[in-house]
């Protein structure tokens, strides 16, 4: 005979045999067990002050759980546990993402970082819905996370070399420097990027929101053995694709005199709309423009 049991203080052991059958009996479906792992964002002293926890299987990343101390939000650390976690998952051959969340808690988050809503549970529980967001995980040469802090120095010396000094100084350069700053202490709309090759940081990019359906983008290639190498292009294409699937254009503004960028620009899929003198430095720029839809969904191959 078997009875019912209710009990208010289960002991590990007791919950450990029925999370083990439910995962055994997914295992005989699916021939392979979820896996569970954790990334953590601690202080010098080793305090554990955010987090992730998740499971993946050959198929995809499930984020159970993402948290960050208060006093440390909107200051890029959910960016970059969110972006550690999906290169973790591209390493282990995850093509999804999928989290959900509280119509009350952090669907801008994930939908700023490239996820979609594929459902919702409308008044699921105390008036508030239950929201299930996915994102397309790409394996990638680049990836792509917000500037560290202690990356503040190898920014300023890229700034100062003089293929990028040619076309940021003055009044430009010390709003760069300015935003930079109040980026770090969480007083920033913009965000400031890091581009890796593999491992090699070698590139600097800015975004700032522009409207409700748009973003602002500016960037430079760092490292003098990037220059030349045919990446920017594909890789301003990768950066959009997987940080800002859901706006519905990007915007760009290059000096009218630097034929280089603006060819890398058109490559991407960048349109120039218009010619304005800039308040920052009054020589004449293009206004160009690339909508998102002609990127996700291109009717040709860009730049062909």
């Amino acid at each position: 005979m078997y009875k019912i049991v209710v009990d208010h203080n289960p002991s590990q052991s007791d919950n450990e045999v029925v999370k083990e059958g439910l995962i055994r009996s997914y295992e005989a479906q699916f021939g392979e067990r979820d896996k569970e792992f954790s990334i953590f964002l601690k202080s010098d002293s080793g305090k554990v002050v955010g987090g992730i926890q998740a499971m993946f299987d050959s198929e995809a990343i499930y984020i159970e759980a993402l948290w960050i101390e208060e006093n440390l939000r909107k200051q890029g650390y959910g960016k970059k546990l969110l972006a550690t976690a999906e290169r973790e998952a591209i390493e282990n051959g995850c093509r999804f993402s999928l989290v959900d969340t509280w119509d009350f808690q952090a669907e801008k988050f994930y939908l700023k970082n490239g996820y979609e809503k594929i459902g919702e549970l409308a008044n699921y529980w105390h008036g508030h819905s239950k929201l299930f967001l996915r994102k397309k995980l790409q394996s990638s040469e680049f990836h792509f996370s917000p500037a560290e802090s202690s990356q503040i120095s190898l920014i300023h010396r890229w700034l100062q070399q003089d293929h990028i000094k040619e076309w940021i100084h003055g009044i430009g350069l010390q709003n760069t420097l300015n935003g930079l700053e109040n980026f770090f202490h969480g007083e920033s709309n913009a965000t400031y990027w890091i581009a890796y090759h593999k491992d090699t940081p070698f590139a600097f990019l800015i975004t700032s929101p522009e409207r409700p359906d748009a973003t602002t983008l500016d960037l430079f290639i760092c490292d003098l053995n990037y220059l030349g190498k045919g990446l920017a292009a594909p890789m301003i294409r990768e950066f959009l694709t997987s940080q800002f699937p859901n706006v519905k254009k990007v915007l760009i503004d290059p000096e009218a005199t630097n034929n280089r960028a603006i060819h890398v620009y058109q490559k991407a899929g960048f349109k120039i709309i218009g010619e304005f003198i800039a308040s920052w430095h009054p020589v004449p720029h293009y206004q160009m423009e690339l909508y998102m839809e002609d990127l996700l969904n291109p009717k040709k191959e860009i730049g062909a």
